[in-house]
């Protein structure tokens, strides 16, 4: 299903007879080759589609509020799917997390209106990424955060995140997905901050929607400004070129983790 540029996906159809189920997920994506479901390869989905199918007794579909890459983690991943309703949402996810490999676990599960979409739906992402900006690494940290030995200048990282803010073609910081886009490369940020934790820089996006790589490109040519490898006035300039050619390269997909995904309330009630 696409929508024409610029505009909200139509309304998916559903049979209204089915129970709606949105289920909130985590998952450490190490060990995964990405969300979406592909044959012969651990995926997400396709582990929580064994799971359902073994509750059922039928293969369930399952939607997801967007495609995480080989590497990426999610605290806040949402999933939705329509199925006769079988158990409450307490006794759902309990069952669910008996069945799934110990690197994902369902944190919530809600039943909804079988009209809710975890996808179509989605209002809003927040996306969180790290980096460990310290000599040495640490061992423990090396699938979770970027590793960056060298100092960083966080004040003018900070002043290039905050010229992201508001309405932009990203097109310069997104990579080709290998698919035919439907909404054109124009997004609205409402957050991009950077904040620290010790050795540790933290930076959040807050969108509308994003684009295929998008925060990885951005936290590549942030931490190049940081480096002192990139001015502001550069890093502006890209944003403005509209072009991929002229960005530098993306950070490691380890370091990156999709926290949240927001919903009109009205979309989530049964």
């Amino acid at each position: 299903m696409k929508a024409p540029p610029g505009q909200p996906f139509p309304p998916h159809r559903y049979d209204a007879s089915l129970q709606g189920h949105k289920l909130t997920v985590a998952y450490r994506g190490t060990d995964f080759f990405g969300w979406q479901r592909q044959a012969e390869k651990r995926t997400v989905q396709g582990c929580l589609e064994e799971a359902l199918a073994k509750l059922w007794k039928q293969k369930i579909d399952l939607q997801g509020s967007g495609r995480t890459d080989t590497g990426v983690h999610a605290l806040g991943q949402v999933a939705s799917f329509n199925a006769p309703r079988l158990h409450n949402a307490v006794v759902l996810q309990r069952a669910l997390n008996a069945n799934l490999p110990r690197d994902v676990r369902v944190v919530k599960c809600r039943l909804v209106s079988p009209a809710f979409h975890a996808r179509f739906d989605a209002q809003e992402k927040t996306y969180r990424y790290l980096v460990l900006n310290q000599m040495v690494h640490d061992p423990f940290t090396v699938d979770t955060h970027w590793h960056v030995p060298l100092p960083l200048d966080l004040p003018a990282m900070r002043k290039a995140a905050a010229a992201l803010l508001g309405e932009h073609d990203f097109a310069s910081f997104t990579s080709n997905p290998g698919y035919e886009r439907s909404r054109g490369t124009i997004r609205t940020l409402r957050r991009s901050s950077i904040t620290h934790s010790g050795h540790v820089l933290i930076f959040h996006f807050t969108s509308n929607g994003f684009l295929y790589r998008m925060v990885r490109n951005l936290v590549g040519g942030l931490v190049k400004v940081g480096l002192g490898k990139m001015t502001v006035h550069d890093f502006e300039r890209i944003l403005r070129a509209c072009s991929r050619s002229e960005a530098p390269p993306n950070a490691p997909a380890h370091g990156l983790y999709l926290t949240d995904v927001t919903y009109p309330p009205q979309r989530v009630s049964k």
